[in-house]
């Protein structure tokens, strides 16, 4: 049987940032959980596990480059 976070006790918060995604500059749907965040694009459907830090005024969420030549 699975739980909901609500059921654990955890703190989850999910937004959208407007023209955030990396790939296409689509909209993107985050979770952020204590566990660490989760970004989805609907549009390219590109998925990413960002890095996420609290600001005094503001959320700043850092994308991994990798590349292979």
């Amino acid at each position: 049987m699975t739980q909901s976070t609500e059921d654990r006790g955890e703190r989850v918060a999910d937004f959208t940032l407007p023209e955030g995604c990396v790939l296409c500059g689509g909209a993107v749907d985050i979770r952020a959980t204590p566990a660490g965040a989760h970004s989805y694009c609907p549009t390219c459907h590109h998925l990413s596990k960002p890095q996420l830090r609290m600001k005094k005024d503001s959320l700043e969420l850092i994308y991994a480059t990798d590349a292979l030549a």
